[in-house]
């Protein structure tokens, strides 16, 4: 029996005949932390560890971009950059799979093969679009990930190019660890599941699944790119309710943090973890999937004002043809850290939370009108709000309406071509 096979056996078992209630002691985590400990090197490694590893003979992979490779990876290392594994979008969705030939392409010229011990490496200690790309190959069981990145890498960095000799790896062996909106529709109110939602604070705030816990995948790193300790992983995961005895559903805006969220718990021992990956891009865009909000109520004065015609709901073909035109704006009111992640080419964002104060009150009508007009939203030019929930639209299109914007219209639905901040980034 392999050391992977028989960690997951043993925490199987140690879970097993731990406490039943659905959030466990502290104890409880501890004695699944050690007893994992003590099987063998953890999933996420430290420098020394990594040496270890490579020493071993085990397979370095340098998951970043050829131009952060170009000027220095760890000796040794072969270069293949996570977004080749993966596709900027697919179908409306961003940071989908690659197809299985991409993959099978891809893995062969990194030459690597099923047996193989690999260590993963990117610029911190969550390389997950990577990692969970290698567990779907089937080559996650031996996979290992470098903590901290390349910055925790002390010794000499190599300039020098290494290029494998190609493998016959064919994709035989897939874990398909992701699950679709179905599914997930499924696990929510269950007792035995906890979904989770790794964005930030303020995008989870703006809609998120109902039922849905915020653990945002950035909470779990240290400020030098390293994983978080595991008493501080620990009191954040019982504080949201996800213990090792109950599934556990990782989604985030894209896929991506949902993918850093999966290998931190996977690191920790969870064997039940599920990846969302079509994420708040799939789950958003269908009105009858529901949404929670987290934000306080609002309130604000009447205002005297009719507008003449009502909104249209415009299709995704009918959003671009107003690419080119200068009197129209497409208006993203999606929280800023959604709109950076990946929006509407050409479009503008003005988050609709903005527009009120700190008691929930609606701005003043100056400074409203301010706030749309630095982003270049005027009153003569036709409005398309882009949004993926029914308040966030209606409480923009209204804001609008009472300052005299005499032409808006709205834009829900799945669009192709987004500018995906993933991908731009590298």
């Amino acid at each position: 029996m392999n050391i992977s096979v028989f960690r997951s056996r043993l925490l199987a078992g140690v879970f097993l005949a731990a406490s039943s209630t659905i959030v466990p002691s502290t104890a409880f985590f501890m004695s699944a932390a050690v007893a994992y400990a003590e099987t063998a090197l953890p999933i996420i490694v430290s420098a020394p560890q990594a040496e270890e590893l490579i020493a071993g003979g085990a397979r370095i992979v340098d998951v970043r971009s050829q131009a952060a490779y170009a000027k220095g990876h760890i000796p040794g290392a072969v270069n293949l950059p996570w977004q080749r594994l993966n596709v900027s979008e697919a179908d409306g969705i961003r940071n989908e799979f690659a197809s299985d030939a991409t993959f099978e392409k891809e893995i062969r010229a990194a030459g690597l093969k099923y047996g193989d011990t690999i260590l993963i490496y990117d610029t911190t200690a969550l390389p997950g679009r990577a990692y969970v790309a290698f567990e779907y190959a089937g080559l996650g069981e031996k996979t290992h990930v470098l903590d901290g990145g390349v910055a925790a890498w002390k010794k000499d960095l190599s300039t020098e190019a290494v290029t494998a000799a190609a493998s016959d790896f064919r994709l035989d062996r897939k874990n398909d660890i992701r699950v679709d909106k179905a599914y997930v529709a499924g696990k929510v109110g269950a007792s035995d599941a906890v979904i989770i939602d790794g964005r930030n604070e303020e995008a989870y705030a703006d809609g998120h699944i109902p039922g849905a816990q915020a653990v945002p995948a950035a909470s779990l790193l240290n400020k030098d790119a390293t994983l978080q300790s595991q008493p501080v992983l620990t009191a954040l995961l019982q504080s949201k309710g996800v213990a090792p005895d109950r599934e556990v559903v990782s989604y985030c805006g894209s896929g991506v943090a949902a993918a850093n969220n999966y290998l931190a718990l996977k690191n920790l021992g969870y064997t039940n973890v599920v990846l969302y990956d079509g994420s708040w891009d799939d789950w958003s865009r269908d009105p009858r999937a529901g949404q929670q909000v987290s934000l306080a109520n609002y309130t604000f004065d009447g205002t005297d004002k009719a507008s003449d015609g009502a909104p249209q709901f415009l299709d995704e073909a009918a959003v671009k043809a107003l690419a080119n035109d200068p009197g129209a704006v497409v208006v993203d009111v999606r929280s800023p850290s959604d709109y950076e992640a990946g929006h509407i080419p050409g479009s503008v964002n003005v988050y609709w939370d903005r527009t009120l104060d700190k008691d929930r009150v609606l701005l003043p009508a100056e400074q409203l009108r301010k706030l749309y007009a630095d982003a270049g939203v005027t009153p003569e030019k036709r409005v398309v709000l882009f949004t993926r929930g029914g308040l966030q639209l209606s409480h923009s299109y209204t804001v609008l309406n009472l300052l005299g914007f005499g032409k808006v219209d709205f834009f829900t639905g799945k669009f192709e071509g987004w500018e995906n901040g993933a991908f731009k980034r590298t």
